[in-house]
């Protein structure tokens, strides 16, 4: 194996099938990321993978048993009768964390011969003093324990034997691979083109959290009734999705939703193929980069009863209702929900009597309706409906829905919803949408988290009596430092509060409460100046 191949080792973490150079083992040890998953479901950032290249490879001939052929740029594997072929690989692994648990692994080798039924099984080799240069048939390594067998084979793509029981952490091992197939089967060795690997994937045990600011409550000209468009005449004057979202990343937004009232004349016929709601989507997915998540939705406007009225916003759903239409309701809304596949919901702008005083909760939406906005138009607060809805049984936790009609808002509006995410991607944010880990703010930059014993923020326990808080809030712009942070509790009463001598740019606070009755535990951040909260944060549930 030459020197090039063996830096390889130490330069190549893979994350997701993609490659991150970084500058040692240990710098790619530390690199945190998500593993794929479905929109809306619970992310696992604390998974990481490392990616090693063979120290040494080599294959044995029974058929020339002194010969050594470790510079050869293939490896051959048969079991053909007196000219058996075996192989062996050896990997270095370095860099898993002290505390990695979960810890698998996968050989990767590229095959040079296309075949099914060429059984090959990866077997654990007890040895790692062999010579890559040095070895023969005749001073071959005894096969262990069999690992896994892979019998299809295709030329110029990778054959993966997992090998997971054999690799226990930092340390040498030895793979070896035999056959029970007569003919010879190829493939590519350290010294050829493709380098075999071995990924060694782990849990980290650390999952890391941003705050992304964003809108969850928007109109554009599929609106037709409200905004700028009326008070022009122009009908096109609200702007189209595609725009919002184009503005909404120039001003600064991590994310945007656009949420045009379902019974609007855009949107008639009601169907999911209706043009302007596939136009609503594909905009959104469009507008869509590393740096900017472009979401959609409705507003479903229940002004007509008869089981209680309300806005509620449906977020990510892959249909609509009219909520005008003759037998939609409240009641009907929610059952409809629960069979939308990846949809979350907020309660928009409520009152304390909205939605039939919050009614018709049960386990199943309540999981879908995660959200209530506390701030609606940039300054309209709905703290006390927040709580309505909490005392009710509903786990919601507080957005700003700048309710714009048009553009005016995204650029003149001040406030923010905040979600605690793993990324800056559409399946991030709407996990944290749904998990509850949100804020919403007076403020377009303010920095908040904290966690429950441990427990991120939104999160629901196991009915303890001791809480400890690790809170972090920070605003470094002048004139918005924090000055007092709030611990409160069911109904909204006050558990424990928290003033700087003077207003800071950062504060760290790590109460503990002791409590055995509380249902949840929710967080009220102010700033300088201002006798009201700057920011109202998401419950952490007890577990009662």
């Amino acid at each position: 194996m030459n020197d090039s191949n063996r830096c390889l080792a130490a330069s190549r973490v893979v994350l997701l099938g993609l490659a991150l150079t970084v500058s040692s083992v240990a710098d790619a040890a530390s690199v945190i990321f998500s593993r794929p998953a479905r929109e809306g479901v619970e992310l696992d950032a604390s998974l990481a993978a490392l990616t090693f290249t063979p120290v040494k490879d080599a294959m044995v001939k029974e058929a020339v048993p002194a010969s050594n052929f470790g510079t050869l740029n293939q490896l051959q594997v048969s079991n053909q009768a007196g000219y058996s072929k075996w192989a062996y690989l050896q990997f270095d692994v370095t860099g898993l964390p002290a505390g990695a648990t979960n810890i698998s692994a996968q050989l990767q080798v590229s095959s040079t011969t296309t075949g099914t039924g060429r059984a090959i099984t990866a077997h654990a080799v007890a040895s790692t003093s062999w010579s890559e240069t040095a070895i023969t048939w005749n001073t071959r390594l005894p096969m262990g324990t069999a690992l896994s067998t892979v019998s299809s084979h295709t030329s110029g793509q990778v054959s993966v034997w997992d090998v997971s029981t054999h690799i226990t952490g930092n340390g040498s091992f030895t793979i070896g691979l035999d056959s029970a197939y007569a003919g010879d089967t190829n493939f590519v060795s350290s010294e050829g083109s493709t380098l075999p690997t071995l990924v060694v994937s782990y849990d980290t045990g650390v999952t890391t959290y941003q705050a992304y600011r964003g809108n969850t409550h928007s109109h554009t000209s599929f609106t037709s009734s409200h905004g700028e468009q009326v008070t022009s005449g122009d009908p096109t004057r609200n702007g189209p999705p595609s725009e919002h979202h184009a503005l909404a990343k120039a001003t600064g937004y991590d994310f945007y939703v656009t949420t045009d009232h379902s019974q609007e004349v855009a949107f008639e016929p009601t169907s999911a193929t209706n043009a302007a709601w596939v136009a609503t989507k594909q905009q959104a997915t469009d507008a869509t980069t590393s740096g900017y998540v472009g979401l959609w939705g409705y507003e479903h406007s229940e002004n007509n009863g008869p089981d209680g009225t309300g806005h509620i916003n449906v977020i990510n759903s892959p249909a609509y209702l009219d909520a005008l239409e003759s037998g939609v309701g409240i009641q009907q809304l929610y059952t409809w929900l629960k069979t939308q596949s990846g949809a979350l919901a907020t309660f928009n702008h409520p009152s304390t009597g909205s939605y039939n005083s919050f009614a018709y909760r049960d386990d199943a939406i309540t999981d879908v309706i995660t959200m209530l906005e506390v701030i609606n138009s940039n300054d309209s607060i709905h703290y006390d409906a927040w709580l309505a809805a909490l005392q009710r049984g509903w786990k919601v936790s507080p957005v700003c829905g700048n309710d714009n009609h048009g553009f005016w808002g995204i650029t003149r509006h001040t406030s923010r919803t905040f979600v605690v995410a793993t990324a800056r991607t559409k399946a991030a944010i709407l996990d944290a949408m749904r998990n509850r880990r949100t804020y919403a703010a007076l403020d377009d930059n303010i920095q908040i988290q904290y966690k429950v014993n441990g427990a991120i923020m939104g999160s629901t326990l196991s009915s303890p009596s001791t809480f400890n808080f690790a809170i972090t809030a920070s605003d470094s712009d002048a004139g918005q430092r924090i000055s007092k942070l709030e611990i409160r509790k069911d109904n909204g009463d006050l558990v424990v509060a928290h003033t700087p001598a003077t207003p800071q740019a950062s504060v760290t606070w790590n109460p503990t409460v002791n409590d055995s009755t509380s249902r949840y535990f929710f967080l009220l951040v102010y700033r300088e100046g201002s006798t009201g909260p700057v920011a109202w944060v998401a419950p952490t549930w007890t577990g009662r």
